[in-house]
């Protein structure tokens, strides 16, 4: 089937009064088509603002700032 979604080296900062704050620092992954993929850690530890970057659903104060994600090849940050 191939791969259905790449993360590589992927970097997300939020901009706060004192400057920016990078929430998400060098996640990386891959997903084979069919496949099912659980995503675990502690609270805080950047799951959702992971999962809200690769969606490409950040509030406004945050921003991807390094990194891809390919979709089938693709990358939806470009």
């Amino acid at each position: 089937m191939g791969e259905a979604l790449r993360v590589e080296d992927l970097h997300t900062s939020v901009s706060t009064p004192d400057g920016d704050v990078e929430i998400v620092r060098g996640v990386g992954f891959a997903v084979q088509a069919g496949e099912t993929v659980g995503v675990v850690g502690e609270s805080g530890s950047g799951k959702s603002f992971t999962a809200l970057s690769i969606a490409g659903l950040l509030p406004d104060a945050a921003r991807v700032t390094r990194g891809s994600v390919l979709v089938d090849g693709r990358d939806t940050l470009r």
